[in-house]
């Protein structure tokens, strides 16, 4: 006996599409005057370029997220500089395959005969590549030769900010975005410019560091007195 066979019928088909949207997540914290251990301590070290143009160690208002280089002799012939040692150090985290680049850059024009050159303490040059440990400054002696025209080797004038001034004051807390801190222009995201000082290329589910010495450059022109500057220091995921 047989028995004809069922007729199987056409499939039909259906999409569903499914999207989304990673958000960045992106920890970063700054300190100055950092230790080998990331954190702040007072500052030690100080180089004289010549010597006697500052104090060998740096005294006043010292404090996380503020470098106080103190009293400064200047020359009316020749430039003058303090080296200020583990002068600012950087630690992130990321999710980011394209990793994170940090910038930095003052929030406006320095006064006449000042300018700042940053030295890294990862590597002989900028961008530093961060590594699981913080390198802290090797320099002694006498600090690195004073801005001519362009920074000692391995060095990099830091510039006033691409996108005009920045709003906002300087920190008040370590962690990047803390009351307080503004770490972009009011207007337009990432357009402060400035030094690229540290590049990963690629994600960072543990913290990575860098840091860097920062020479104070005092000019002929320079004006007595007291005075400041806001430098930014910006983490752009890519």
């Amino acid at each position: 006996m047989s028995s004809p066979a069922l007729a199987v019928g056409t499939p039909q088909y259906g999409s569903v599409k499914l999207q989304w949207n990673v958000a960045v997540a992106l920890t970063a914290t700054i300190h100055t005057s950092y230790t080998s251990a990331f954190a702040y301590a007072t500052p030690t070290g100080n180089l004289a370029n010549p010597s006697g143009t500052c104090a060998a160690a740096p005294a006043g208002a010292n404090a996380d997220l503020t470098l106080d280089y103190g009293s400064i002799t200047p020359s009316l012939s020749a430039t003058v500089a303090c080296t200020y040692l583990n002068a600012v150090g950087a630690s992130l985290t990321d999710n980011d395959s394209a990793g994170v680049k940090v910038y930095q850059a003052f929030d406006a024009a320095l006064p006449t005969g000042i300018n700042v050159c940053a030295f890294p303490n990862a590597g002989a040059s900028f961008p530093m590549t961060p590594t699981a440990a913080i390198t802290q400054s090797t320099r002694t002696g006498t600090g690195p030769a004073v801005y001519g025209g362009a920074c000692a080797a391995g060095g990099s004038l830091v510039p006033t900010a691409a996108g005009g001034a920045i709003t906002g004051t300087a920190g008040t807390s370590t962690q990047v975005g803390g009351t307080g801190e503004t770490y972009q222009n009011a207007t337009t995201p990432f357009s402060i410019g400035g030094t690229n000082i540290i590049s990963t290329a690629g994600a960072n589910t543990t913290a990575v560091l860098a840091g860097e010495d920062l020479q104070l450059n005092v000019g002929t022109t320079a004006a007595s007195g007291a005075a400041s500057a806001i430098m930014t220091v910006q983490f752009i995921p890519q």
